[in-house]
């Protein structure tokens, strides 16, 4: 506010208190008028940007990703048995002696008369049949082939994982209203003679 400004208000209020602390001289001749003025307060409107949301960091987490492979496994594994070979047999026939070629005495009638001979006998064969081994019994160590088969398994092929982003601010335009001058209210002086009676 101008400094003359606040001099005239002092004097005026000095003015006035005077005129109302002195009722004695209510109705003497005027010398000088004054009339009360009110200013009302100007106001503006500007814009300003604010911040709605501060930027800030936001944690998100990602789920792990699974997959299935398909892998070969063991079953049984290797291994060995011992194993039972019965023996081999087979029937053959052969020729065998069943008596011996010999020399014996016995009693003929040589032309109606009883003697007494020397005969010999002739060895006597005949055909057998015969099982003989071929092969005889025996084991065999024989080697079993491992066993496999194919088995599906899920697997990770990503873990779960948190990441950061960067939350931007969110700003925004707002209009208000601003007092540039604040409302006054002062005395003016009111010209003419006229004006005073």
């Amino acid at each position: 506010m101008p400094k003359f400004v606040l001099i005239r208000r002092g004097i005026l209020a000095v003015l006035l208190a005077s005129s109302v602390a002195s009722p004695a001289l209510a109705g003497g001749k005027s010398v000088a008028c004054y009339q009360q003025v009110h200013t009302p307060a100007v106001y503006q409107t500007v814009h300003q940007r604010v911040v709605v949301r501060p930027a800030g960091v936001v944690h998100k987490t990602i789920p792990a990703r699974y997959g299935e492979v398909i892998e070969r496994v063991l079953v049984e594994p290797e291994r060995f048995v011992v194993r039972h070979v019965p023996a081999v047999v087979r029937t053959v026939h052969q020729r065998v002696m069943i008596r011996a070629k010999s020399v014996g005495w016995e009693w003929r009638h040589v032309s109606g008369i009883k003697t007494l001979c020397k005969v010999v006998h002739p060895a006597k064969y005949a055909t057998q049949a015969q099982r003989v081994v071929v092969q005889p019994a025996g084991t065999v160590r024989e080697r079993v082939p491992a066993r496999y088969a194919q088995r599906t398994r899920t697997v990770v092929i990503e873990p779960a994982r948190t990441i950061a982003q960067q939350v931007p601010a969110i700003v925004k335009t707002v209009a208000r209203s601003v007092e540039v001058r604040p409302a006054s209210s002062g005395w003016v002086q009111v010209s003419g003679k006229r004006r005073c009676h």
